[in-house]
């Protein structure tokens, strides 16, 4: 079964035979906890990916009893979150740890800040650059200039500003970057849900051989992104967006 991947949950996937697929869920939405009763008796497990700086203190909330909620587009939910700083739309901690103890659910790691550099990789190719991410820098004029992207702060070494200039982190300044992050998810996740997570999902999907190599050594075994590339160790998924007509 080939696996599927899930943000915020649309009234429209349901339409869908999900059944022939295995459910990845991204970023740890509320909707995807409100959603649960609908996915409780899918044939394979369900793995939710969660950014644990995300996830505050809060009660469960009610779930799904025939009602539809309003769905949210990625990047909708991104800028109320990064320039915002509301985190209302994604599950609390009651809701994640209702979810981690049903038998069909797994729970892994989608990073602990999901957080965003500068970088000239691909910056010819960009697509044009969300709002969100824009502000994130402060519609600073350099980006466009410099012809600069905005991509994963864990898969890139990128550059930040420092003033007016423009610095390239060190090498060691990503590989601590890394540590630190993957530190703070495993430690959340131990405390909150009591066990050390093994499965791994990528910040925008977006990955290399030193940040997998990095990963492992705090016990991950398990690697997911949309785009897998040439890695053997990366399983790829399917957008579901990609099924919906």
């Amino acid at each position: 079964m080939p696996y599927l991947m899930i943000h915020d949950i649309r009234k429209e996937y349901f339409d869908l035979n999900l059944d022939q697929y295995r459910l990845t869920f991204d970023d740890g939405l509320f909707s995807q906890y409100y959603y649960f009763p609908l996915f409780k008796n899918h044939p394979a497990k369900l793995t939710f990916f969660i950014t644990t700086s995300f996830i505050k203190p809060g009660k469960a909330r009610r779930m799904y009893t025939g009602e539809y909620i309003s769905h949210l587009k990625t990047k909708k939910y991104a800028y109320r979150t990064f320039i915002e700083n509301r985190f209302d739309h994604f599950m609390t901690l009651e809701e994640i740890q209702a979810l981690s103890a049903q038998s069909n659910v797994r729970i892994g790691v989608h990073s602990h800040f999901h957080d965003v550099i500068l970088t000239r990789t691909h910056a010819s190719k960009r697509k044009p650059l969300s709002p969100w991410k824009l502000e994130r820098f402060e519609n600073r004029p350099e980006i466009v200039t410099e012809d600069l992207s905005i991509r994963s702060m864990l898969a890139f070494q990128g550059y930040y500003f420092k003033g007016a200039l423009l610095i390239r982190r060190s090498k060691a300044q990503w590989e601590d970057y890394i540590k630190y992050d993957t530190e703070l998810c495993v430690r959340w996740m131990e405390e909150n849900l009591g066990f050390t997570p093994e499965l791994y999902c990528f910040p925008f999907n977006e990955h290399n051989e030193k940040l997998i190599s990095i990963l492992k050594t705090f016990g991950f075994k398990q690697f997911f992104s949309a785009r897998p590339g040439k890695s053997t160790e990366v399983n790829g998924r399917i957008d579901v967006d990609s099924l919906v007509k």
